[in-house]
């Protein structure tokens, strides 16, 4: 007599199958996460805080890294995404150009501490907020960028972060004898 029971056997390839056809099925059914020309649509304050980053932070800012330290800044101070609109009409209405510039002109202290800690959460990664500090970013840290060519990032792996593998790189020639 033969048996109806049929056995399923999961391999590799059809799990990685399934999990992509589950994937794409998502995105059909909730579109806001489908990005759409190759952009995931961000909200207008995100869009705006990534804009008046970039004046007064004068270096390629990850916008990953740009959503955490909005959503932390915005837990820390209330009201924080009328402070960036603030900001931003500031720089329109002075057509400031660049972050030595803007200082200097903002009258506004609560502005200018607002501006002050954007620009500390790009370099160092923590946002300060009144509950305590909240690690936003470590090896994208600015406070690294523009220094890798000069030093590593502080790590148990003397090449960089999440290279455990690499050989690390001497620090200076050592005689022979």
């Amino acid at each position: 007599m033969t048996s109806f029971r049929k056995e399923f056997k999961i391999n590799r390839r059809s799990l990685l199958l399934g999990m992509s056809a589950l994937a794409a099925a998502s995105f059909t059914q909730f579109p806001g996460l489908a990005a759409s020309n190759g952009h995931i649509h961000e909200p207008d304050s995100i869009v705006q805080f990534m804009l008046v980053s970039k004046l007064l932070v004068p270096h390629e800012l990850d916008p990953f890294v740009g959503h955490k330290i909005h959503n932390a800044l915005s837990d820390a101070e209330e009201g924080f995404d009328n402070t960036v609109t603030a900001l931003q009409d500031f720089i329109m209405k002075n057509a400031v150009v660049d972050v030595e510039h803007l200082m200097p002109a903002l009258t506004d202290a609560a502005l200018k501490n607002s501006a002050l800690k954007i620009i500390s959460a790009w370099y160092s990664g923590v946002v300060h907020g009144k509950s305590g500090d909240r690690v936003v970013a470590f090896e994208e840290a600015l406070m690294f960028k523009v220094t890798n060519d000069v030093m590593t990032i502080p790590s148990y792996a003397k090449s960089a972060p999440n290279a455990w593998d690499a050989t690390a790189v001497p620090l200076l020639n050592m005689p022979s004898f």
